[in-house]
């Protein structure tokens, strides 16, 4: 039943009834112990997303964010082994770009000094060779990422699946 509806029925305000609820909604013996009401903005179309795709699985909205959020600290935790390998990306990334910086030093330092540049056949093959390990560590972090989504697709839907948020069936 809608606002306005009570509102007429009782013989008074829509105001009133929305008052009367948020002060029911507020107390502490509606709210239960220890519990909290969340408020969330989304646009239309990401709530009709939502309701459709919660529906597919015979949920209700508020059942599956309930499932969502009480997988949340594992979701959001970092995975450790991820991020040993990011640092180890990044180390190797700095390497080759302190060898580029030392190279480009060293051939601005001889055009200032009017000399031959120091930039060998084996310089131009060591800069590929740096190239190369950027772009492999470019592939890598995608790799990386996209293993991440794939595990966090499959857990996401084993908690919309089942409470115990185990793998789907």
């Amino acid at each position: 039943m809608e606002a306005k509806d009570l509102a007429a029925r009782f013989g008074v305000s829509r105001q009133t009834i929305h008052a009367v609820v948020r002060e029911l909604r507020d107390a502490p013996s509606f709210q239960g112990r220890g519990t909290s009401v969340l408020g969330l903005r989304v646009t239309d179309q990401e709530a009709r997303d939502f309701e459709a795709a919660v529906g597919r699985l015979g949920l209700s909205k508020t059942e599956a964010l309930r499932r969502l959020m009480r997988s949340a600290v594992p979701l959001l935790a970092p995975d450790d082994e991820v991020a040993a390998r990011l640092k180890q990306l990044g180390a190797e990334i700095n390497r080759v770009g302190g060898n580029l910086n030392q190279l480009s030093r060293a051939c601005n330092e001889a055009r200032l000094r009017g000399e031959p540049l120091p930039y060998t056949a084996q310089s131009h093959a060591e800069v590929r060779a740096a190239i190369a390990v950027v772009f492999e560590a470019v592939a890598q972090v995608g790799q990386l990422a996209r293993g991440q989504r794939r595990q966090l697709d499959v857990v996401v839907a084993g908690v919309l699946q089942d409470e115990g948020g185990g793998e789907p069936a």
